[in-house]
């Protein structure tokens, strides 16, 4: 699988080998440390296990042994299944500064030549005496517009160079507030080109190891050395951050209060499963009833599954209009009348009440055969061979239901569903929607008083609504879509630890 590794430099990349110890440059003259070993000849070598705790200032007489201990953890990455990468690219920083590490990338580069890797690239997004922000520009105040672009561009031009399957990211030196950018842009133009982008770390495994030991005895240098062994930094997958799901939360909550449920499960998707974020399942159910697709298993929030199809097409146009979808909108305030008619049918004994035998969903047979009028309620059709009557939903029967059922709300909502709204929504079904076309389609809901006149429009706000809600047997119609983004409100909020909880750990 090709694969590209996207690397950043930074003071510890690159260390001095004595005596097979390795030491870590000076900070405040690490760049000047570089510039003398530019000049001098040097090589690069395998990491030592041991590690001098005191950084150097100077360097020793004679040929250099340098070693880069982040680049030799990443290449023993097990996601590369013992395979280097196809390409690379060194993200770095040139600066005239005394502690910028500028010949870092030098020393990476000849390390992956050494190991086989002949796709090197080297990018520098800080040169001279350039800052990485500048605090008197709003803009630019964490990472100058500049650095951003300079970074952008190389890594798509890496990216589109490779073609990779993999874009493996190891932001392991370097400034955070750049890393997190560059970690970002992986990302970004990772799932443009259709590959999976993974970002590692390397903990300091001497670090690791010194605290491991604090609480041994040092009398034998034999288990000294061979504890040693132990001090090689291994790279691994970034550890999942709970502020990444935290984020995702208010930014999923954000998106559905303004009605954008589909927008609201793409937003948080990625987090599905990782561990601690089964929240994502209420984003989840909220999109497949927003796409009137069947929810998926486990759905305890009882309105998005309500028997009434009329209160589920109501929450819809609802949370469209919220949304500025008008097309939708429109489309689901005629449906909210048929879904109310079928609430009503649903409800019929049509044995008793019509002779027939069957169902809506299998059709009905007359023993007597349907009289005339019956004949408007339903309509003929041949399955199989077999002569069934369904139920006649076109206009003619529509009339002829609602005058079998007398529900005088839902007759009062169909004598404003007019000729010229039915067109409406064949247009907005049909055609482009236009701006003109959804302003027309607003003014006539509005007119008709089938939307309010807030912005944006509510549609259970409506008298007619609620009337023909209130019908069917749903307590407080207005109340629904409220309800159902305070039950969503208070499924995404992290809950408080108890305080009696917090007393317990703290004893």
């Amino acid at each position: 699988m090709t694969k590209l590794l996207i690397m950043t430099t930074g003071q510890t990349d690159v260390q001095l080998v004595v005596n097979g110890v390795r030491k870590e440059l000076d900070g405040k003259t690490c760049g000047k440390l570089h510039d003398e070993i530019e000049k001098r000849p040097w090589r690069v070598v395998d990491v030592p296990a041991r590690k001098d705790d005191q950084r150097i200032s100077g360097l020793p007489d004679g040929d250099l042994s340098l070693c880069t201990p982040k680049l030799d953890a990443v290449l023993r990455f097990e996601g590369f299944n013992q395979e280097l990468p196809s390409a690379v690219l060194i993200l770095e920083t040139r600066r005239t500064i005394d502690s910028d590490p500028r010949y870092a990338g030098a020393v990476l580069k000849q390390r992956l030549r050494d190991k086989g890797v002949s796709e090197v690239q080297r990018h520098a997004f800080l040169e001279d005496q350039e800052t990485l922000e500048d605090p008197e520009k709003d803009a630019d105040a964490v990472v100058r517009g500049s650095v951003v672009l300079s970074l952008s561009q190389a890594i798509a031009s890496a990216v589109e160079q490779a073609k990779p399957k993999e874009v493996i990211v190891a932001t392991t030196g370097g400034m955070a507030a750049a890393n997190a950018v560059i970690e970002e842009l992986a990302r970004l133009y990772a799932e443009a080109s259709g590959a999976i982008a993974k970002v590692l770390e390397v903990p300091d495994a001497s670090a690791a190891q010194k605290s491991d030991d604090s609480d041994k005895k040092d009398d034998d240098s034999d288990k000294k050395d061979d504890d040693s062994d132990k001090k090689i930094d291994r790279a691994v997958e970034e550890k999942f951050h709970p502020a990444t799901g935290i984020r995702a939360r208010w930014q999923a909550l954000s998106l559905i209060r303004k009605g954008n449920l589909l927008a609201a499960w793409g937003a948080v998707s990625h987090l599905e499963n990782q561990p601690g974020q089964e929240w994502t399942k209420v984003v989840r159910w909220l999109a497949d009833f927003a796409a009137s697709l069947p929810i998926a298993n486990g759905c305890d929030i009882e309105v998005l599954t309500h028997p009434k199809m009329a209160v589920r097409a109501a929450l819809r146009v609802e949370l469209a209009l919220r949304a500025g979808d008008v097309p939708r909108a429109v489309h689901g305030t005629v449906a909210f009348f048929e879904s109310a008619l079928w609430d009503w049918l649903r409800q019929r004994d049509f044995t008793t009440e019509d002779g027939a035998s069957g169902s809506i969903e299998e059709g009905f047979t007359f023993s007597q055969g349907p009289n005339k009028e019956q004949e408007n309620r339903f309509r003929k059709v041949t399955r199989n061979g077999r002569e069934i009557w369904k139920i006649n939903d076109f206009n003619k029967g529509v009339k002829a239901w609602l005058e079998v059922l007398d529900k005088r709300k839902l007759r009062a909502f169909k004598e404003k569903l007019s000729d010229d709204i039915r067109e409406l929504r064949n247009d907005v079904a049909h055609n482009e929607p236009t701006p003109e076309l959804m302003q027309k389609a607003r003014v006539a809901m509005q007119d008709a008083e089938l939307w309010s006149r807030d912005d944006p429009p509510q549609f259970l706000k409506q008298p007619l609504v609620q009337a023909v809600l209130t019908e069917l047997g749903v307590e407080e119609p207005n109340l629904l879509c409220e309800k159902l983004l305070e039950t969503v409100r208070a499924r995404l909020l992290l809950s408080p630890q108890p305080a009696s909880d917090a007393k317990k750990e703290e004893t």
